[in-house]
This record gives C-alpha cells, structure tokens and sequence, in this order.
C-alpha cells in the first residue's frame, strides 16, 4: 500500500478552471502533508485536463451529479483510506502556507470533529463568526493578492499572545453553523455516516448540505463545528455560490436549471 499523508484534501469542480488554475498554484507553494484529489461534476472546459496537468488525480463523472454527490464521494474515499484528516474545499480559494497545519493542531488539542478556518466577510458568506474581522483589527484580508501575507500576520499574532500568556484569546470558537466553502474533518466524523454508508443527505443536490450534517448529526451529539482562529483561507465567495443568481435558493437543488442559470450568470 502507498504510503499517506496525514491530510486528504478533496477540492469539488465544477467548470471555472480560470479559478481553479489559482487554487492549484497556492497549493504547489505548500509544504503539508496533504493528498490532493479533485472530484468534477461533469466539466465542459479544459478543468480535467488541468487536473491532469498538474498531476492530480481527478474524479469524473459521466454526468452532472451535484455538490452533495461529490462530498459523498470524497467523504468514500477518505473512509476507505488511512488519513487522518480530510478537506473538502470549492475550487475557488487560494491556501496560504501554515492554514493547514493550524487546523491540525487543533484537532490535535480540542475535541472537535469539524473545524473550519477563517475567511473574508465576503468570503464566509451567510457565517459571520467566520470572518476575519471579528478577531483581527488590523488585517486587511479582502485582497486575493495578500492572503500568504494575511496568515503570515495571524501566526505573528499568535506567538506574540503566547509570549505574553494571552493565547487563550485565540482559542477555538463553537459554532452552530458553518460556511460549506473549506471544512476539515477527522476519523469521529465516520461516527456520523447514514447506514448507506453515506455522510451527507443525497437529497440537497447543491445546497443545505452542511447545514442538514450539522443539525441532523453534530450539534445533537454536542459535537459542534469549530473555528480555528489562527487559519485563514480565501475564498472568491460569489464565484460557486449564492450571489450568481437571484433566485439560487428556488432553483439551487434542481442540477439543471442550477447549472444552465450558472452558466447565462458567470459563463
């Protein structure tokens, strides 16, 4: 059997490989452990050949399955292996050298099952008590260009609290929801899989699917999604998600219409 790194890191597709192209070259600049698979829902432009590129494996599909299909697979994939941690990330975000080794420190240190890190206001969507605003008052995060600088800034931050004995501050913060963008997990989450051996409810085609896993599985086991306060990954919010059209919450679980208004929207 090849030998794994602790960290699976699953990025879902869907089409805009200008964005993925983005995310691959933050992820050649790291140095974590990290096993990098692609799943793609079925890609109209050069995104797997992309893939192929920059020697990821990649997932295809023969049709258009939707988001939850892919969580579903890489939550497969990550169950069949012997990783400790997983990711699954949009393609639209840029990593910054240290986001991931901080997340695993976490885990390593509080009994957390999901832990997500921290993004932009924009970025993090409808999870305020994700943005970056709420605990660093002077770092600016809305530029993509910045974001190796804006962890950079974080982990000063934090050793400067530790120097001081004031590390509490960044502890971890439970949360009762969490932004879907970048979420890590460890082995308890197997502990949370549908009989089908499924960790995600198939119905929410592409969206609610975070949202039904933390009401439905974690927050009754009070086993609630944290955030890790010294992580900090950018997201391109609006690119996969909510803002590209007005009507997504009426249409977003009809794969279709999702991907046609998709299309007309940032096509």
């Amino acid at each position: 059997m090849a030998v794994l790194n602790k960290t699976l890191l699953v990025i879902t597709t869907y089409n805009q490989s200008e964005y993925t192209k983005l995310c691959f070259e933050s992820l050649k600049k790291l140095d974590d452990d990290i096993d990098v698979l692609v799943i793609d829902d079925c890609s109209t432009d050069d995104t797997v050949d992309m893939c192929n590129q920059y020697g990821y494996e990649v997932i295809t599909k023969d049709e258009g399955k939707g988001l939850t299909h892919s969580w579903n697979l890489a939550y497969d994939r990550f169950n069949q292996s012997h990783h400790d941690y997983f990711i699954i990330a949009n393609n639209d975000i840029l990593i910054p050298k240290g986001a991931i080794s901080e997340l695993e420190n976490t885990f390593e240190k509080w009994p957390f099952s999901l832990i997500v890190p921290l993004s932009t206001t924009n970025g993090v969507g409808h999870n305020l008590q994700q943005s970056i605003e709420n605990y660093y008052d002077d770092i600016n995060a809305d530029n993509s260009n910045d974001y190796q600088q804006v962890q950079d800034a974080i982990v000063d931050i934090r050793d400067n609290l530790r120097d001081s004995n004031n590390l509490y501050q960044l502890d971890p913060l439970r949360m009762k929801m969490f932004n879907g963008f970048f979420f890590m997990m460890n082995r308890n989450i197997i502990n949370y899989q549908h009989p089908d051996n499924k960790l995600f409810e198939p119905k929410y085609i592409m969206t609610k699917n975070e949202d039904e896993f933390n009401w439905s599985k974690l927050i009754p086991n009070n086993d609630f999604a944290a955030v890790c306060k010294t992580s900090f990954v950018f997201h391109y919010k609006g690119v996969s998600t909510f803002k590209i059209f007005d009507d997504y919450g009426s249409k977003s679980n009809n794969i279709s219409e999702w991907k046609k208004l998709r299309e007309e929207k940032v096509g």
